[in-house]
């Protein structure tokens, strides 16, 4: 095996990322060496590379950034018992240490020492990555590369659907990137009356359009907490999921929120966001709920389950492909909103641009 390999590395503090060599990563006895075939940009990847204040506090350069991929095992530890050498498999980012009250009561998505791919330890941005055989999620082969890279977002709209009920409901989705895209596709095969997709770039919202929002909003063209009032007779919609930590979306999703209605909070701001607790929650009577990531290894489960099911068309979401060298194409692209899910081969020559 060879001792280096090619990698996306944020070498240190401050914007950008580099392609160079990097150590090959050494398995211990419980963990698996993947090849990895396709890898994934998300908006965590977004935040790191053009440094925000929360990733300031918290990560460490250098290090390989990235967290979403799908590979080919090509070394198993002599201590991993399920998972063989030539399996595909992708990966749980959340490493949890299954030791913790949370880990100990079924909350290991939570747990009080979690560590993440690609944050807190090197990532999959790169030729080779290596992780632990418990983070590891064995893939059907029927499913491509490129859709089982991004079973993660589609994991993280399936625990945010099932946050709260949405058969017979009204949605205000705000933020339709990839993750509110996923989103949109579950709530129409999960029975809602009326999607309505909130976004500020065009490009994202035909994508929300071809994932099932029956109704599409710019937030920067249209005032949208007067439209989707009036097109809901003045009452305003029973769910609102917030997906893209945009502050002015809080405002708005809380104000087309009905009283009595439900907010599901996922997004990350950038930064703290001011919060109406008076009149957006308490004189509501509003459920709020933060969802963070995927219940482990539940939601994997239900998002298998959603893609053998063909509720939700994941590779509608994949709009744009690159070499993994490409890498800065594939951030100012993503960067710009106009794209979907993007692709990164480190393995392997394609064609860049869209699908």
């Amino acid at each position: 095996m060879k001792q280096q390999m090619r990698s996306v590395v944020k070498a240190s503090p401050g914007p950008g990322a580099t392609y160079r060599n990097w150590p090959m990563p050494n398995p211990g006895p419980r963990e698996i060496l993947v090849r990895v075939e396709a890898t994934s940009i998300c908006g965590t990847d977004m935040q790191i590379y053009d440094w925000h204040d929360w990733v300031r506090d918290r990560v460490k350069p250098p290090f390989v950034i990235g967290h979403e991929f799908a590979g080919k095992v090509v070394e198993a530890g002599k201590e991993v018992s399920d998972i063989r050498e030539g399996d595909i498999v992708s990966g749980e980012t959340h490493i949890a240490c299954g030791k913790c009250f949370q880990c100990r009561t079924g909350n290991a998505h939570i747990c009080e020492r979690m560590k993440l791919r690609g944050v807190d330890t090197d990532g999959c941005f790169a030729e080779y990555h290596a992780l632990p055989e418990q983070s590891a999620w064995l893939n059907d082969r029927k499913i491509p590369v490129e859709v089982a890279s991004a079973q993660e977002p589609l994991g993280n709209a399936v625990h945010a659907a099932s946050a709260t009920e949405i058969s017979g409901k009204t949605v205000a989705v705000f933020g339709c990137g990839p993750i509110g895209a996923c989103l949109i596709g579950l709530c129409k095969s999960f029975g809602a009356t009326r999607i309505f997709g909130v976004d500020i770039v065009d490009y994202r919202l035909k994508l929300a359009k071809d994932m099932g929002a029956n109704t599409v909003l710019n937030a920067t063209s249209n005032h949208v907490e007067k439209e989707i009032l009036r097109m809901t007779d003045g009452r305003g919609v029973d769910v609102f999921f917030e997906m893209s930590g945009a502050p002015p979306s809080f405002e708005q999703g809380f104000k087309v929120m009905r009283p009595g209605g439900t907010a599901i909070l996922f997004g990350l701001p950038s930064k703290r966001v001011e919060v109406d607790v008076a009149n957006w929650i308490v004189f509501k009577d509003a459920r709020v709920r933060g969802v963070f990531g995927r219940r482990l290894f539940s939601t994997w489960y239900e998002t298998a389950e959603v893609l053998k099911a063909g509720m939700v068309d994941l590779s509608k979401v994949i709009t744009h492909r690159f070499e993994l060298e490409e890498f800065s194409k594939a951030f100012a692209l993503m960067k710009s909103g106009r794209c979907g899910k993007i692709i990164m081969y480190p393995n392997r020559k394609t064609h860049a641009g869209p699908k």
